[in-house]
């Protein structure tokens, strides 16, 4: 059985996270899968949950993408790589972001090895993505509008598959998430806190609705995982506290199980400008909860405005305070977008149906 190593720089478990360990649960059926990561850390003891052996990398300094710790680090985790791949002897080196691509290039041209990399970001990288995009077998892009960039950016079209990122979508009981007399609405919206997320835009939007006459409670659920946007983050909570309505939010923290979370949320609204695809938005459908997103980018791709969620301008505070009240006002009209989602994600993102999607890039590498 050929083996394929998987590299993420991070141990904390975010969206790009969680779409690998749904990629790697399905695809150890046809190949022998190993994972370099922090260890320890969240994410190596979900992998060893599943089964899955994990290699140690260092853990990133907190500035690791802005400071000159960076070249050590990338210079650090390209050797310990190279030692692992020797150990490893993987016909595919899949990098799951960006950076882990980055330090993958050395150890792949230096052992021959073939490399993916996996586009999750919408960040103008320059050189480095020229170099990524010249060295790979194949780019994985997570949306048409990831591809687009990357493009832009030098990297060939004829080498970018687009695979959305995969869910597994369980029987969802629509029921649940009509609200009880008796229950405030809950909106919320679920995300790193960082900058472009734009949280502020939710919390100005909840105030706008409240002027409105609506009712809800907001709950934001997030925080700064990585340590990297704590100006951003004070400031998120500043905001809250001097707002009309401060008594209506509740913060969450960040949620590695959002299972129980879900079943507390009636609306997901997702305020990011520039969103790659958008993986909270089918976790969300997969769950049986309307979804209210940024008409650009990644969410463009997976809603349908009207059927299967709610699309509005970017940075409109108005349009997307009257989306909430149109939630909040018309039960049935929720509940079709509710039930439109969850029937679009059990046909279009399944993570069993994306696994093979990867599993047939892989076959025609290997028979290139």
């Amino acid at each position: 059985m050929n083996s394929i190593l998987f590299v993420n720089l991070e141990g904390r478990i975010g969206g790009a996270e969680r779409s690998l360990l749904f990629l790697v649960k399905y695809l150890r059926k046809d190949f022998h899968i190993a994972v370099a990561c922090p260890n320890p850390s969240p994410l190596a003891r979900r992998l060893a949950e599943i089964k899955i052996t994990s290699f140690n990398l260092p853990k990133p300094p907190s500035r690791f993408y802005s400071r000159g710790l960076f070249l050590i680090h990338i210079l650090k985790t390209s050797f310990r790589l190279t030692k692992i791949v020797y150990k490893v002897k993987p016909v595919v080196l899949h990098g799951n972001s960006f950076y882990a691509t980055v330090v993958l290039l050395f150890p792949a041209v230096l052992t021959r090895g073939k490399l993916v990399w996996h586009a999750r970001d919408l960040t103008r990288f320059g050189l480095p993505s020229r170099l990524c995009g010249r060295f790979c077998e194949r780019v994985i892009a997570v949306s048409n509008a990831v591809k687009d960039l990357l493009i832009k950016q030098g990297t060939k079209a004829g080498k970018i598959d687009i695979v959305h990122n995969g869910i597994e979508a369980r029987d969802s009981n629509l029921e649940a998430q009509t609200k009880p007399n008796d229950a405030p609405l809950k909106f919320a919206n679920v995300g790193q806190f960082v900058p472009w997320k734009k949280q502020d835009i939710f919390i100005k939007a909840a105030c706008r609705f409240i002027q409105k006459g609506g009712d809800a409670r907001f709950l934001l659920v997030g925080d700064d995982i990585f340590g990297r946007d704590c100006k951003y983050k004070t400031k998120l909570l500043s905001q809250i506290k001097n707002c009309e309505i401060a008594e209506k939010f509740n913060l969450l923290g960040w949620q590695e199980n959002m299972d129980e979370v879900w079943r507390q949320i009636n609306c997901l609204v997702h305020t990011a400008e520039r969103e790659p695809f958008g993986r909270v938005i089918i976790e969300a459908m997969a769950h049986g909860v309307p979804v209210i997103a940024v008409d650009n980018c990644g969410p463009s791709e997976i809603i349908q405005n009207g059927k299967t969620g709610i699309l509005v301008p970017v940075n409109d505070i108005g349009e997307l305070s009257e989306a909430m009240l149109k939630i909040a006002s018309d039960e049935r009209f929720s509940r079709g977008l509710a039930s439109a989602g969850y029937e679009q994600v059990i046909s279009k993102f399944s993570a069993e149906k994306i696994a093979v999607r990867i599993r047939e890039i892989y076959e025609q590498i290997l028979a290139a």
